[in-house]
């Protein structure tokens, strides 16, 4: 089982850690810009991402937000979240964000065990693999 987790030292407005997009034949793009959003379907990339490391879209398709629908490059990538963990062929989709190189969406997210917590105006995230289930708390 591997576990990550990462203190901030007051309430965080969201959660930023690192991790490497990998294409099939081994280039790599690291980050420590990318945002945790279980709101999210999918991860998306940023357009920086698919240029850095020259990506070729395999199909077309579309990312819905708070703006609307848009039509978007689709993409078969690996990501290696800090857990250590690799999650292969993940379809990502890409966007131009400037704030963020990835959005970690519940595609990713599906395959542990999500915490975060506030408590005495601190935020701690914690993320687990495999999952582990049912918690009685």
């Amino acid at each position: 089982m591997a576990t990550y987790k990462k203190e901030y030292p007051n309430l965080a407005e969201s959660v930023l850690t690192e991790c490497d997009i990998y294409t099939a034949d081994g280039r790599k793009f690291h980050t420590e810009r990318a945002m945790w959003d279980t709101g999210a379907d999918t991860t998306i990339i940023s357009s920086r991402i698919v240029k850095e490391l020259n990506l070729q879209p395999y199909k077309q398709g579309g990312i819905a937000g708070i703006g609307g629908a848009t039509g978007s490059n689709v993409y078969l990538v690996h990501v290696l979240i800090p857990t250590g963990d690799v999650v292969t062929y993940v379809e990502v989709m890409e966007s131009d964000f400037e704030d963020i190189d990835v959005l970690i969406g519940m595609d990713i997210i599906a395959f542990g065990d999500f915490l975060l917590t506030n408590a005495d105006n601190r935020t701690t995230f914690q993320f687990r693999t495999p999952s582990i289930g049912n918690i009685n708390l």
